[in-house]
């Protein structure tokens, strides 16, 4: 008894749906990693301690940079530091923001700190080490990235997993044997 088969277009339209949608979210995740980078680049390291969150956004047709902090105090010297934070995106990275937006965030939002370097008990900066992947991990993540059409997109976000799993590979061995002594 033979399967029943799909017609090929649906077959096809199927796949360049879901092809269009891996790109669509390999697209906002380097977005999300380059705003990442240009916040980092551009306050120092006391301010990236206590940000929760950063985005640009398009709020009808004006782009906005919105940055969420853990406390009011942090709040107040962003928005004395507003023109010159804006002026440094536009002069480093070409983003022409139109408005900065400072929120305080609640509940347990406050607890979420990206940007944070991690710190040992003495206060002193936690080195991090890479480890990496193994060889099927990384083919693994080659197959799952296939279905993104673009080739230059396809290898910027693999190149974004790999890293980030080789960053937490490094994390997870340190833990380990932390917990072992």
């Amino acid at each position: 008894m033979m399967a029943s088969m799909k017609p090929l277009s649906s077959v096809l339209g199927s796949t360049l749906r879901d092809s269009a949608a891996a790109n669509e979210l390999a697209a906002k995740a380097a977005r999300t990693n380059r705003v990442h980078q240009m916040w980092r680049s551009s306050v120092d390291q006391v301010m990236l301690d206590h940000t929760n969150a950063v985005y640009i956004i398009d709020d009808h047709g004006r782009k906005v940079l919105i940055v969420y902090v853990d406390e009011s105090i942090f709040a107040a010297e962003l928005n004395a530091r507003r023109e010159l934070i804006k002026l440094k995106f536009l002069q480093q990275f070409h983003e022409n923001l139109d408005e900065f937006r400072v929120c305080i965030s609640r509940g347990s939002y406050k607890g979420n700190h990206p940007f944070r370097d991690e710190r040992d008990e003495q206060g002193d900066a936690v080195i991090r080490h890479r480890v990496p992947l193994s060889a099927e991990r990384e083919h693994m993540l080659r197959a799952q990235c296939e279905a993104i059409g673009d080739d230059r997109l396809r290898e910027a976000l693999l190149k974004a997993m790999i890293s980030d799993l080789e960053w937490k590979n490094g994390d997870d061995a340190e833990k380990t044997k932390n917990t072992a002594l």
